[in-house]
């Protein structure tokens, strides 16, 4: 037996923890167990723990943590990596009603076009791949829609209306888990669109905020005599009544992490429950340069969750196991006007495009798509000699794609955040198995 790559120890109160990335198993360890593993690693002498300890010789081999010499662990790890990214039994559908939007955010990475919006035809397109998506797949068991954009409600009844009305059709009658979701500013929502979201079952809508009061509506600006904040944030508290669940997303910067928490105060009239049904994400505006501005996020997520928002649970940091949706092989992007992408984190152009939806409602792909799901199991030489691989992946495809032949960590090469990432997954209410 051989001591597997993907393992590590790390300190946790006045114990240890020990655990394989692999085969994502934990290990609370007293300080005479740890010592007994590095000694037996350290003198070359795997084997000599049987005669030594034998259950705690059996309990590694059960949960990974010793493997037969001859295992290729990293081939293993790609082998999890297909078996994931290539489930046929989900498919994850985003579609842009529109380029434009109705605030202009300095740090968007998008460029606004008026008067983008899908056709007659181009709907007419989107239903026929929607429906081959459904019907021709006799695996599929969850179909996921979510709108993105652009700010998506500019053409709520125009486009996605008809769109939701036709998925929930295809999906009620073909017996498949439906899950429609949002990203949008919130500004637009309004009584009949809530009214819409409850009857086709909408599960959840991102909204974006910049801070407080205040460096919100200097970011989102609409007119010297008021802002739009109130009005989202009247508009979410109307989504959590109406049980419809909610992320909180941050886009912080040094300066709008100033008075953050007072966000929570226009929230209060909430009840505990209702609160519950808001998840904060917090993500650095990618223009951002300060790299010590983690402290002031821990503080507001603290805050937040003692208030009574929900945190994204750790396990969800396992970026192989829950892989971003464009590095599924049954998922697809389609823009306003028929040009389809995977991933939606990068500007929409002829450049970046990945395929054109046809007329008989398949696409058809170039091979930029190839590229990006090889490149996905390509890793570098840090990535394959890191023991955590099997929960980082290198990144997503869009990372693989962008650093072909660089050797990079998308940890920075720190083992602190890397063993903090490991810890934040053992501290989950959602892991038992230790």
């Amino acid at each position: 037996m051989k001591y597997s790559q993907f393992n590590t120890i790390i300190p946790y109160e006045d114990n240890y923890i020990f655990h394989n990335s692999l085969t994502n198993k934990f290990i609370h360890l007293v300080p005479f167990l740890k010592e007994l593993i590095e000694a037996s690693k350290n003198e070359n002498n795997i084997d000599g723990l049987k005669s030594i300890h034998l259950d705690l010789y059996n309990s590694l081999i059960d949960m990974g943590f010793l493997i037969e010499k001859n295992t290729n662990e990293v081939q293993k790890v790609k082998d999890l990596i297909h078996a994931i990214d290539y489930n046929e039994e989900e498919y994850y559908l985003i579609i842009n009603p529109t380029m434009n939007c109705n605030f202009d955010c300095w740090y968007c990475y998008e460029t606004h076009e008026k008067n983008s919006k899908v056709s007659d035809i181009s709907l007419n397109k989107m239903k026929k791949f929607i429906y081959h998506a459904i019907n021709e797949n006799k695996k599929l068991k969850k179909f996921t829609l979510q709108f993105f954009g652009g700010e998506p409600l500019l053409y709520f009844k125009k486009t996605v209306l008809p769109l939701m009305k036709y998925v929930f059709h295809e999906s009620k009658t073909n017996n498949i888990d439906l899950y429609i979701n949002f990203t949008t500013n919130g500004y637009l929502i309004n009584d009949e669109m809530i009214k819409s979201f409850k009857k086709y079952n909408v599960n959840g809508l991102q909204i974006t905020f910049d801070g407080n009061r205040e460096n919100h509506n200097k970011v989102r600006f609409t007119s010297k005599s008021t802002g739009p904040y109130d009005k989202i944030v009247e508009n979410i508290k109307k989504l959590i009544k109406n049980n419809i669940n909610i992320t909180f997303r941050v886009n912080y910067t040094k300066k709008n992490l100033v008075g953050l928490d007072e966000i929570l105060k226009d929230f209060d009239d909430l009840s505990i429950d209702e609160r519950n049904k808001i998840t904060l994400s917090m993500n650095k505006v990618w223009e951002e340069k300060s790299n010590e501005l983690g402290d002031k996020v821990i503080y507001f997520k603290e805050k937040a969750e003692k208030f009574g928002f929900r945190l994204p649970d750790a396990l969800f940091n396992d970026r192989v196991r829950h892989s971003c949706y464009a590095d599924k092989y049954n998922q697809a992007t389609i823009n306003y006007n028929g040009d389809v992408y995977k991933c939606n984190a990068r500007e929409f152009d002829k450049q970046t495009r990945e395929g054109i939806l046809e007329d008989n409602g398949t696409i058809n792909w170039n091979d930029k798509l190839d590229l990006r799901l090889s490149e996905k199991i390509n890793f570098n030489k840090s990535c394959s000699e890191c023991n955590i691989l099997p929960i980082c992946g290198g990144g997503c495809s869009q990372q693989h794609l962008e650093y072909q032949n660089i050797d990079y960590c998308i940890y920075n090469y720190d083992d602190n955040e890397k063993n903090n990432l490991i810890l934040d997954m053992f501290l989950s209410e959602k892991t038992n198995n230790v």
